[in-house]
């Protein structure tokens, strides 16, 4: 097998030398970046998107109205377990109050009793001769807590207590309601005296006979016949009789 007649005589192309590759020019180096500070700039570049995005399709938050502000604090009060505590502590102070002022009342001393037959201290003359504010009343109250110093001295005068006290087998007016207080079988009833209604009205003189045979008296014993005159502006007890029906 011979060759193609000619071929040898073509010219052939002399072949080139690889050219060498030359590495890629690197930028000038610039200042490092904190990766922190460039986490920090990620975050806010997304926030501002988000915030964009909000306002476009009006999802942006609304600004909480001024009447809403101003209802947080009482809000806040009462949920507040401080609050209901002395809440509490005060609706009882104030019931406890009320109770005794009901229960006990409060006396209304009136003008200092003169001196006619050797008073020891001043009798406190209340603002009526009868009911269960007045002189009477008070006494029979002052009985049934055995509270010998205000049941005493509602008596104008020694006389008068003794009197009292002898009728009940007593050395003197403090040991007599001692003994009264013991035949008290119910506090709550027997302060709690029922005069008729004449009794309450406005007396038109300056002395007044309460028999307490004329009273309605539960939970303890009939305390005699009061002679009540007004002292100054104030009712005391001035003569004392015991009474029929005990």
């Amino acid at each position: 097998m011979t060759d193609e007649p000619g071929k040898d005589l073509a010219p052939r192309q002399p072949q080139q030398p690889p050219v060498p590759q030359q590495p890629a020019p690197q930028p000038p180096p610039g200042p490092q970046i904190d990766p922190d500070q460039l986490r920090q700039f990620q975050e806010f570049q997304r926030f501002q998107e988000f915030q964009r995005y909000q306002e476009a399709t009006g999802q942006a938050p609304q600004a909480p109205k001024q009447q809403r502000a101003g209802r947080a604090w009482w809000l806040i009060v009462l949920l507040s377990p401080v609050f209901w505590r002395v809440l509490t502590f005060l609706v009882v102070l104030f019931s406890a109050i009320w109770a005794y002022n009901h229960f006990f009342g409060n006396d209304d001393p009136g003008d200092v009793a003169q001196d006619s037959g050797g008073v020891t201290g001043a009798a406190q003359g209340l603002s009526a001769p009868a009911g269960l504010q007045g002189t009477v009343g008070m006494f029979y109250k002052h009985v049934s807590f055995a509270d010998t110093t205000r049941a005493c001295t509602l008596f104008l005068r020694d006389d008068t207590r003794q009197k009292f006290a002898n009728a009940y087998g007593a050395s003197d007016c403090a040991a007599a309601v001692k003994d009264l207080k013991a035949k008290v079988t119910s506090v709550d009833r027997y302060q709690q005296v029922m005069f008729p209604p004449d009794m309450l009205k406005t007396p038109t003189t300056t002395q007044v006979t309460i028999d307490s045979c004329a009273l309605t008296v539960e939970g303890g014993p009939r305390l005699g016949t009061f002679v009540v005159e007004k002292v100054g502006s104030g009712w005391v007890i001035t003569d004392w009789t015991p009474s029929t029906c005990g």
